[in-house]
């Protein structure tokens, strides 16, 4: 009797777990996995099944056991497609639906264009609509274009305990962004609760709520920890950076910042940066070295020396940009190198930490001076953005007057969204902000890299090649031998008779690529034209052919009075002639 009342227990509470409470989110995709979170009322046994379209979801994947944390990891997928999913139980599908998807990671070479969605300090409800609104001006910008990541850049809910993630994030984008986002983060100093215990034991939900690699599954040199990460996506590395968690080094807590040499995370920061070779390298970090918003990098100890002792880090191997929150506003600077004192070193000297071609304003819209920055895959110091993104839902009602020099652009009144885009060798990036009914793009950048090149083709006469630019963009051709030659492609197939160089422009006049196509003469010389003999340009090494020539004759050719034609052999094409003028004639052989 006892064992039947236990069964009708079980099924009742089986049948009661109809309910998802949290979810369903994505996690640790890569080219041919991916896992989905969700949690439910009553503990039960979950259920995904997937597919490639919405209503043909032909696999699944069941649990082990009975929870009400459910995470499934599901393997063997096609890298760089669109899966769609169910969750729910071993009986019944609780959630299901068009806008339940995710995407594979593409192959590393691939040369589509990847998106990548960044909220800073997104976790906060506190102050008006900014939240919703941030929330409902990306929604409008992606519109019903898939995005392949969403990064969170720290304090993502303001209070740390599991309830207030449950109000503070998974309510409000649980039915727009987490089902169908692929998400990582990291942590900031409020999903630690500000606590320096918790900060020293890493004993809070976020590590609970979120899983993250910890021995390289996703890319980059395996961590151990969730507290710090890299993962790769195509051709970008991005790395995950945890600035409040401590560690026990010599018996005091320490922040990867009060220890370059000794510091587990930055040993590993140093060995990861040192092994990565892809062409993007992206940093997230809840601090930002350089702000004056609402918190100020000229006199937060933290922050100084973020800037002092991570930064040279950061840029001696070439990293990209580095994505900060925090700070309550959005703050973007110039690609800048080795500025690691007060805001008065940059102000006295501009040119010290900026390389000269990173003067312009990086909007590349075709506004003055707003040419796209331009770098090389070389993993070295080039020149690094800053970005301070902290106002996704967080927002500063009062914000402070000041602005830091090395911004380029500073927005401290209306919150926003991130967003990249990168496509091969080209980077765009901008900052999303709500506009009902739609949105308005507050500042954008665009970086290039391995563009602006000069390049030699030698051909032999009679051959083609293809020119194609290095960047990513809109073409102009032209050739200065030769007036009536045009394009508008990304490429143009040539096969000039002489030596020639090529021309492909932007329409903002910003990037230029050179090709010089050297022409060797090659046998046999053959005729381009109908005309004389004695005509160079008749021929396609453009000189008159000599006793030691080969010739092919494709034109009707005429040799002049009184010349005498030396050429070692001739082919004639079907239906050409040769025309002789008095006294004119053709000898064969040397």
């Amino acid at each position: 009797m006892i064992r039947r009342l236990l069964l009708l227990l079980f099924i009742a509470q089986t049948t009661l777990a109809q309910t998802v409470t949290r979810g369903p989110y994505l996690q640790m995709g890569t080219q041919t996995a991916a896992t989905i979170r969700w949690r439910t009322d009553m503990p039960t046994v979950g259920r995904v099944t997937y597919g490639l379209a919405a209503n043909s979801l032909t696999d699944s994947a069941t649990e082990s056991e009975s929870t009400t944390e459910h995470e499934v990891r599901i393997t063997g997928l096609t890298p760089d497609r669109q899966y769609f999913y169910s969750v729910g139980t071993t009986d019944a599908v609780l959630q299901q639906g068009p806008d339940h998807y995710f995407l594979t990671a593409p192959p590393a070479d691939t040369k589509r264009k990847i998106r990548v969605a960044s909220f800073g300090d997104c976790g906060f409800t506190w102050i008006g609509t900014n939240q919703a609104d941030v929330r409902n001006g990306f929604l409008s910008f992606k519109g019903n274009t898939p995005v392949d990541l969403w990064n969170l850049i720290g304090d993502n809910s303001y209070e740390g305990e599991d309830a207030h993630f449950q109000y503070n994030f998974f309510t409000p984008f649980g039915p727009t962004l987490l089902r169908n986002q692929m998400l990582f983060a990291v942590p900031g100093n409020h999903d630690y609760s500000n606590r320096p215990d918790l900060a020293a034991s890493q004993a809070i939900p976020y590590y609970d709520i979120f899983t993250f690699p910890t021995n390289g599954e996703v890319g980059g040199v395996p961590s151990g920890t969730e507290q710090w990460y890299s993962y790769d996506y195509g051709p970008i590395h991005f790395v995950m950076l945890d600035g409040f968690g401590t560690r026990t080094i010599d018996g005091v807590e320490r922040k990867l910042y009060d220890d370059t040499t000794s510091h587990p995370q930055v040993q590993w920061l140093k060995a990861d940066l040192a092994a990565n070779t892809k062409k993007w390298t992206i940093v997230y970090q809840h601090f930002p070295a350089y702000s004056q918003g609402s918190h100020n990098s000229e006199t937060e100890a933290d922050l100084v020396a973020i800037r002092q002792r991570i930064n040279p880090i950061l840029e001696r191997y070439g990293v990209d940009l580095v994505l900060n929150g925090h700070s309550h506003d959005y703050e973007r600077s110039w690609p800048i190198h080795d500025h690691y004192g007060p805001m008065s070193d940059f102000t006295s000297n501009p040119s010290a930490y900026r390389f000269p071609q990173h003067n312009s304003t990086g909007r590349y819209d075709g506004s003055a001076g707003s040419c796209p920055y331009v770098t090389t895959s070389e993993k070295r110091k080039q020149g690094t953005v800053y970005v301070v993104s902290g106002s996704a839902g967080a927002f500063n009602p009062n914000p402070t007057p000041n602005t830091h020099p090395i911004m380029v652009k500073t927005e401290k009144v209306i919150g926003g969204s991130f967003f990249l885009e990168i496509e091969d060798n080209r980077l765009d990036a901008k900052f999303i902000q709500n506009n009902p009914p739609g949105y308005v793009i507050g500042d954008q950048f665009t970086i290039m890299k391995d563009v602006t090149r000069t390049t030699t083709y030698p051909l032999t006469a009679g051959e083609s090649a293809t020119l194609t630019a290095s960047y990513i963009g809109d073409y102009s051709w032209s050739s200065s031998d030769n007036a009536s030659f045009s394009g508008t492609g990304r490429s143009v197939t040539v096969s000039p008779t002489t030596s020639q160089t090529y021309v492909v422009s932007d329409g903002h006049g910003c990037v230029q690529d050179v090709f010089v196509v050297s022409v060797a003469c090659g046998s046999p010389m053959y005729t381009v034209r109908t005309g004389n003999w004695t005509d160079p340009s008749v021929w396609s090494c453009n000189r008159i052919p000599t006793a030691s020539d080969e010739v092919h004759l494709r034109h009707r050719i005429g040799i002049p009075s009184g010349h005498t034609a030396h050429v070692k052999h001739v082919i004639v094409d079907p239906g050409v002639r040769i025309q002789y003028g008095y006294g004119g004639r053709l000898v064969l052989g040397e």
